[in-house]
């Protein structure tokens, strides 16, 4: 299983590998223009050097037809370095250079994944990870768990090494129904990440832990203890 961290926020990503363990960063047009009028390649730079060589940065493609598209790849990987992730939606002209791309043994995500057609397509085009937009497909009445698991299945009955990678996510039950249903990553805004870790139980649960330990030994810690 992998986590990864859907945002360009440099303070979220420095908080994000603080604290969770964190495989790689995704991005998309979406989230950068959150960040405002950035210098995109530099801003890109800036997210490599936080998490390093180990983790994955993922870096989408705005071209539509798919000359441009393999400009556009190629310029990130020039600057960008090789080891960071094309994310290609799958229509037609992006699956052409899905295919150009991995035959060249670059790293693709593909993304804009709505249905189990498109993923099977964009596995069998050489793609590593498959982007299936789990709420997005919900709010247009497609059963995203369903896909997911479809493609889980097909992936592991092919021994091959693409991973679904499912992204999009409003609330905690959609995240972990996708791992539940076969999603080896998921790509979690960090909003989210911290709407896991400050539920009012765990927080009772920690006090009531150290109210416990006080009222025996008092305010000292296991290191005064003998």
């Amino acid at each position: 299983m992998e986590l990864m961290l859907d945002t360009a926020n440099l303070e979220q990503i420095e908080k994000g590998l603080a604290t969770y363990p964190i495989s790689g960063v995704t991005s998309n047009p979406s989230i950068i223009k959150a960040e405002g009028k950035v210098d995109f390649f530099n801003h890109m730079h800036k997210i490599r050097e936080l998490i390093g060589d180990e983790r994955s940065l993922h870096v989408q493609v705005i071209a539509h037809d798919c000359d441009t598209i393999l400009k556009e790849a190629d310029k990130i990987l020039s600057i960008l370095g090789p080891k960071t992730f094309i994310k290609i939606p799958v229509t037609e002209d992006g699956l052409r250079a899905i295919k150009i791309l991995a035959a060249r043994g670059v790293n693709v995500t593909a993304t804009a994944i709505y249905t189990t057609m498109q993923g099977i397509l964009a596995m069998l085009a050489g793609a590593r990870y498959l982007a299936v937009y789990y709420n997005r497909m919900l709010n247009i009445d497609i059963d995203a768990a369903k896909v997911i698991k479809e493609l889980s299945s097909l992936l592991w009955a092919n021994g091959t090494s693409c991973q679904v990678l499912a992204a999009s996510f409003k609330n905690l039950k959609e995240i972990t129904t996708a791992y539940a249903n076969g999603a080896s990553c998921c790509t979690i805004p960090y909003d989210l990440l911290e709407t896991g870790m400050h539920m009012p139980s765990i927080t009772k649960a920690v006090h009531d832990f150290s109210a416990n330990w006080e009222e025996v030994y008092g305010n000292r810690t296991l290191l005064d203890v003998d």
